[in-house]
């Protein structure tokens, strides 16, 4: 039984084949030191011993009792631990720091339920399959893939781990069966390092939640989409944000969770970060000019625990998370993100918000059509928001909308006809409008017509 399906056996680390050592060897000098690491599918357990003796505390996961009872005892070590379970019938796992899940995934028919079972456990994936343009799948007898369901193509993979909630950050190699690991090689071997993706925290009724942590009695956090989030900018109708939390006591009071863009991190309570700058180019430009805000930010997002949404993650950089492009892409169908702004309301309909509040997006400094084209990609999403169900919420004294303005002046060419909302008892709105006694002179009506002129004055919303 410990041979079928591949399984290396060996009392010793050295008779297990290289690449298989490898993968583990880099895997525990990746890992955080001291992290708490699921080993699924850990065979007679030599990859769960070198997560240990690196310093690392080792649950190894796998169905056949034969395959334990050899590893407790040729690799039971102290930080190890072995457990019988079924890839194809995950169990709720205890919360920890990492998963490693080598050479497992082509061997289940349906891997997804064992994917999403170590989602629900750990916020970090290492996980390798065969990759499917070097070594192509096929079923015939004597092969080495008679015990495979399927090989990937990177495309592939990187599809099943978004599908189950995961967000590659890495992609790493193996060229052949004595190789190591290696980061973008397109070799037998497709190994990601993935990250819990945040796209995915809706509800999801055949997610595969965690165990308590196993010096937590307190159940594990359940991750759900907030139902009203407030997304901070940095324009002028921010105020009104820090207005309506103070009086109401807090934000809590307010919104289920605060995004914020850029540096406003470092001036609000935030939930959630987002700056989609690349922040290698952000280093450039802070190096050209130490004493800008962009050089202050840098420094900053050094320190911070995160998480950042950015478009690339960055070593040095530890609280940096890649935005789902490809996930938000697939479900929302529209690539088009010129602004962070953008993509923080985006991503708040791709994760199934009920409300989005938006303050400080105003686009009111004047020639802005010229300087910026993100008011209307913002506006656009707002838009998409709405059309999915998706409650709007902006301070009266944006541009974004036209929220400045009165709800007549928002409906253009009733220039003639003075129009009222009139919300009747069945729920309905109803509009009635007065003709206009007056109407506008030659004048007046070319300046409305004048889009060229900047909105100084700002009108109360009605």
């Amino acid at each position: 039984m410990m041979k079928f399906g591949e399984r290396q056996v060996s009392p010793t680390v050295a008779g297990i084949r290289r690449d298989h050592v490898a993968r583990y060897e880099w895997a525990a000098k990746l890992l955080p030191a001291k992290s708490r690491v699921i080993d699924f599918a850990c065979g007679v357990g030599y990859g769960t011993r070198i997560l240990a003796e690196a310093g690392h505390k080792a649950r190894g996961y796998d169905k056949e009792p034969e395959a334990l009872a050899y590893a407790d005892k040729h690799y039971a070590a102290a930080g190890t631990m072995f457990v019988q379970a079924d890839a194809c019938t995950p169990p709720a796992m205890p919360e920890v720091d990492a998963a490693v899940c080598f050479e497992t995934i082509e061997h289940v028919e349906d891997p997804r339920p064992l994917l999403k079972a170590l989602r629900g456990a750990a916020p970090l994936l290492l996980a390798s399959v065969p990759n499917e343009d070097v070594m192509p799948w096929s079923p015939a007898p004597g092969f080495t893939t008679e015990f495979h369901f399927r090989h990937y193509t990177k495309a592939q993979f990187s599809q099943l781990l978004a599908e189950c909630g995961w967000c590659p950050i890495e992609w790493h190699g193996q060229e052949g069966a004595e190789s190591d690991v290696e980061p973008n090689v397109k070799g037998r071997t497709l190994i990601a390092v993935c990250q819990r993706d945040l796209a995915r925290v809706r509800d999801d009724d055949d997610l595969i939640e965690s165990a308590p942590p196993e010096s937590v009695s307190d159940s594990a956090e359940t991750v759900r989409a907030p139902k009203h989030v407030a997304i901070l900018g940095l324009g002028p109708s921010l105020n009104q944000y820090l207005e309506i939390t103070k009086r109401l006591g807090g934000r809590s009071r307010f919104c289920d969770e605060t995004w914020t863009i850029n540096a406003l991190g470092d001036v609000f309570s935030s939930d959630l970060i987002f700056h989609m700058d690349d922040i290698r180019i952000q280093e450039i430009r802070a190096e050209a000019a130490p004493q800008s805000n962009i050089a202050t930010l840098v420094q900053w997002l050094k320190t911070h625990p995160g998480p950042v949404m950015t478009s690339r993650a960055h070593p040095d950089y530890p609280g940096l998370v890649e935005f789902p492009l490809e996930a938000v892409l697939n479900d929302l169908g529209h690539d088009y993100f010129n602004s962070t702004a953008a993509y923080a309301i985006a991503f708040a309909i791709h994760i199934g918000v009920e409300k989005i509040s938006v303050f400080g997006m105003d686009f009111t400094y004047p020639d802005a059509h010229d300087a910026e084209k993100g008011r209307a990609c913002v506006e656009f999403w707002l838009g998409t928001a709405a059309a999915r169900g998706i409650k709007i919420s902006l301070p009266k004294t944006t541009t974004l909308m036209d929220a400045m303005h009165t709800r007549a002046a928002r409906l253009y060419g009733y220039d003639t006809q003075d129009v009222a909302f009139v919300m009747h008892p069945d729920g309905q709105l109803k509009l009635e409008f007065t003709e206009r006694e007056t109407l506008p002179s030659a004048a007046e009506i070319e300046a409305a017509y004048d889009h060229s002129a900047h909105p100084n004055a700002l009108v109360s919303q009605s």
